[in-house]
């Protein structure tokens, strides 16, 4: 069955085999039957059970890599009866809601929504271990990030899952084979896992070691992490005591400068090396790395493993370990009735209603990272307040220099200059403008206000707003050089949408408009106070509604310094802000700071 749209729903009678018209790198598969359903990208048999196949239950759904587009084939497999949903995506996110433990509202299924710190690279869980469900298929483990799935070294039987974890009997056989290579330059790597037997000699819990790489293990009754030096030409190592049959939550990280181990959340030990020498192995559960038959003894339950492209906080390691314990050890429900917390979180509209204020760069996010977790509409780690710094110059702005003639007259003659700048870029708004516009703003987007001003300028040349905002000096020839300088400091993540401007003023009032396309603007009245206070509606348009920053945390709205808005509030003058913060207007050839807006996503 050829299928050219992104999305269709497709009956199935046995299997069924559907190929989309463009290759896509992950299939969502949603079941609308009311049995289970079984979905491969390599096994054209699709047997329930079978290696590449993976379950979606009933009112299930499940993100599958498309592991044929690697070889050129974009086709996907089915197995079963009745009718299901299938979308072709660029990334690996749920785009289908599942229903919680017990029922009720929905919520996708996430390392974050579970409480986990965000941005994993890849999260294999024992309770939704064919996310977003349990399943009982005991040969295969789905990573909920991306839907990789992890494979035992050899055992193809089933059995080996139980109700939150999966089970590593002693000898190879169930060891399993991590599809990453974890080879980051910075990382984490996670575990929460019981040793059940073998503690004597090495016994590889993970290990990606071939004179290179990292990994922990037990050895002489103790707990062990390691990982190779290039300069030293050896393996660096941490040791802890530990007791056999106790979840432990262990974790390692790398930063660039020093390597350190963690035990259910506390620091053990701390290595420094700049020179880690990457394996080219793969990365095994419960064996050596590469599936050596050495050191494979060990019996473990595992719960969670999950791993990282840069080095966790301790703060975060803690945060992991406790949620670990309360999910595996004390069986809380990942969603009680009682706890709304993580409901609240989970629902992308409330995130634009709770300031949180982090340093999203620190986070180990790029702009890249930050406009994806935008663009989904999920905003799964995104906060009002929360920030990136940005610095840089701002080259051949244009402007008015004041310049005086032999006769001592002052005139303003225009010019350009480079506009210098480092501040916070904070997030004001989430989908603030959707659906607006005489072509509707569709695309999920964040609202950019930077906390201090960029620049000073004026909106004329003179004191005159007679040809409205559309006309001004500001519009029409500073804020397009805006535009480009932060299209290309932004990696071209600026959205343009359409708002209303005012094209004309007489007295003391805008009497006419334009639609035109925006990326950079400067803010309106109401997007900074929540109404109009000199201007009218002409300079309002889209723009009605207050910044959910300013109406959280007032605080952000001033910067301490006079600044224009974007409103017209008379024959010869504009809206502006006091460096009190108080609406005001003033004169259109006066310089005042620039601190324009704009939308990414």
């Amino acid at each position: 069955m050829s299928i050219s749209t992104r999305e269709a729903t497709v009956t199935l009678n046995g299997v069924t085999t559907v190929t989309f018209d463009r290759r896509y790198p992950y299939f969502a598969v949603r079941n609308d039957s009311s049995a289970p359903v079984y979905i491969s990208t390599v096994n054209a048999d699709c047997t329930a059970g079978a290696d590449g196949v993976v379950a979606v239950p009933k009112d299930g759904s499940v993100v599958i890599a498309n592991c044929g587009d690697i070889f050129g084939d974009g086709t996907l497999y089915l197995n079963g009866s009745g009718t299901v949903t299938i979308m072709g995506q660029y990334d690996g996110g749920n785009r289908f809601k599942v229903a919680q433990k017990g029922g009720g509202e929905t919520v996708d299924i996430t390392p974050t929504s579970l409480g986990y710190a965000a941005g994993a690279k890849m999260f294999y869980d024992g309770i939704y271990n064919f996310p977003p469900k349990h399943a009982t298929n005991g040969n295969t483990w789905v990573d909920m990030v991306n839907s990789q799935t992890m494979s035992r070294y050899t055992d193809g039987g089933s059995g080996l899952i139980a109700s939150n974890h999966y089970i590593k009997q002693a000898g190879i056989a169930t060891a399993m084979k991590i599809p990453d290579l974890i080879d980051y330059d910075r990382f984490t790597v996670e575990l929460f896992v019981e040793i059940t037997g073998g503690t004597t000699g090495e016994n590889d819990i993970i290990s990606n070691f071939d004179k290179a790489g990292f990994g922990i293990y037990t050895e002489n009754g103790e707990l062990n992490a390691s990982i190779r030096s290039e300069s030293s030409t050896s393996y660096l190592n941490i040791a802890t005591a530990f007791t056999q049959n106790t979840p432990y939550g262990l974790a390692i990280t790398y930063d660039g400068q020093a390597f350190n181990f963690y035990v259910n959340g506390a620091l053990v030990g701390t290595k420094t090396l700049s020179d880690y020498k990457k394996s080219t192995k793969n990365t095994y559960l419960g064996c050596l790395g590469a599936g050596d038959t050495n050191y494979a003894v060990g019996a473990y339950n595992f719960y969670r493993l999950a791993a990282y492209s840069r080095a966790l906080t301790a703060a975060e390691i803690a945060q992991n370990y406790e949620k670990d314990v309360k999910r595996y050890v004390d069986g809380e429900p990942d969603f009680p009735a009682e706890d709304e917390t993580e409901w609240i979180t989970s629902i992308a509209e409330n995130h634009n209603n709770i300031f949180r204020g982090d340093d999203l760069f620190a986070k180990g996010y790029d702009i890249n990272d930050i406009c994806a977790m935008i663009a989904d509409g999920s905003f799964s780690d995104i906060y009002i307040g929360d920030y990136f710094t940005l610095s840089g110059d701002i080259a051949n702005v244009p402007c008015f220099v004041e310049q005086t003639s032999d006769d001592g007259t002052k005139s303003l003659v225009e010019s350009t200059q480079t506009v210098a700048y480092n501040t916070k870029f904070r997030i004001a708004g989430l989908d603030t403008y959707l659906n607006t516009g005489d072509t509707a703003f569709t695309q999920h987007h964040a609202v950019i206000v930077p906390d201090k001003n960029i620049g000073t300028n004026r909106m004329n040349s003179t004191n005159t707003a007679v040809g409205g905002y559309v006309n001004s000096f500001m519009f029409a020839s500073v804020l397009p050089v805006y535009n480009t300088h932060f299209d290309v400091k932004l990696n071209n993540h600026l959205l343009t949408h359409r708002e209303i401007l005012s094209s004309s003023a007489t007295n003391s009032t805008a009497n006419n408009w334009e639609w035109h396309d925006i990326k950079i603007n400067l803010m309106s009245e109401p997007e900074v106070y929540g109404s109009n206070l000199w201007g009218n509606n002409y300079d309002a348009g889209v723009n009605y509604r207050q910044f959910p920053l300013f109406r959280i945390a007032s605080k952000y709205i001033c910067d301490r310094n006079w600044c224009w808005l974007k409103a017209v509030a008379g024959g010869n003058e504009f809206v502006a802000m006091t460096s009190n913060g108080n609406a005001t207007r003033n004169g259109a050839g006066v310089a005042l700071a620039v601190r324009p807006c704009f939308c990414i996503g």
